[in-house]
């Protein structure tokens, strides 16, 4: 006899890209490095981790009540295995694993999903989430393997698509556009393809922009939340040479209550750049 699933109200805590062990992206204070140096994190790491900090303690009394469910949603740490930049804090993986268990510590969860990032930047077979995926005993994808590449789970009755990649218009008028595509792809996907329920909440990462979209389907009775989430990591190298030097970052996570009656609500936890700062005060 099929075990039925016990309700309770559940937080999906959603986090991406956080980047960990490049120069730009989440990381404690201080690193103790593998030859007896110590590495500093730069001003805008610390803000970085004291967001960071933030986040948790705002989380953790937010979803006092709850059951809390902790989604890594890909690019943990950055290994840059194309060597595009020299933007590393190091090359040496057991400091750079002991640094994403230093930043892992802050958190906290009752079950864990991880899901598998881009190859550039976590390795071959995304090794670096899978090895933190063992570490935690992240819940199994399959026998022995504890990442994902999508998540496709159920929470008192709503349906959860998570996975790390997704394209993202690179014009901000088209952003929302990018959104409202993985609704109608999802529908198409889903009920055309697999005549299966679609998803009630997406969540992509990989473009560190938070663009939200909502749609519905009056012929499907269905109502459908996308979210581009946001990241944990300044501007890269990589930013600047791809033409994205006018375009901030977005910084923060998302938490999805679901209550057990299956209503819910998306919350975003953003801790916005310096949108007003002055851009024109040094002359020629």
């Amino acid at each position: 006899m099929k075990k039925e699933a016990i309700l309770t109200k559940t937080a999906v805590i959603v986090i991406a890209d956080m980047h960990i062990n490049s120069a730009v992206g989440l990381c404690p204070p201080i690193i103790n490095l593998d030859d007896g140096g110590t590495y500093h994190a730069s001003r805008t790491q610390r803000w970085l981790y004291s967001c960071y900090t933030d986040f948790w303690a705002r989380v953790s009394r937010e979803a006092t009540g709850y059951r809390k469910i902790l989604i890594l949603d890909g690019d943990l740490g950055e290994l840059d295995t194309k060597r595009r930049s020299v933007q590393l804090i190091t090359a040496n993986k057991s400091t750079i694993l002991s640094t994403v268990r230093n930043v892992l510590e802050v958190a906290s969860w009752d079950a864990l999903y991880v899901v598998r990032g881009t190859p550039a930047h976590v390795g071959k077979s995304a090794w670096l989430e899978e090895e933190i995926g063992k570490d935690y005993d992240a819940t199994q994808s399959q026998k022995n393997v504890h990442s994902f590449y999508q998540v496709r789970r159920t929470v008192n009755g709503k349906h959860l698509d998570i996975a790390h990649h997704a394209g993202m218009s690179g014009l901000g008028w088209g952003r929302s556009n990018s959104a409202n595509k993985l609704i109608s792809k999802a529908l198409w996907d889903y009920k055309v393809d697999r005549s299966q329920p679609p998803p009630d909440i997406i969540d992509r990462a990989h473009n560190h922009i938070y663009v939200p979209a909502i749609g519905r389907d009056n012929a499907l009775r269905c109502t459908i939340e996308a979210h581009f989430l946001p990241c944990w990591c300044g501007m890269t190298e990589y930013s600047y040479r791809a033409g994205y030097e006018n375009v901030l970052p977005s910084i923060g996570g998302i938490v999805h209550y679901i209550e057990e009656d299956g209503g819910f609500v998306t919350k975003l936890y953003d801790y916005p750049l310096e949108k007003g700062k002055r851009l024109w005060a040094t002359a020629l």
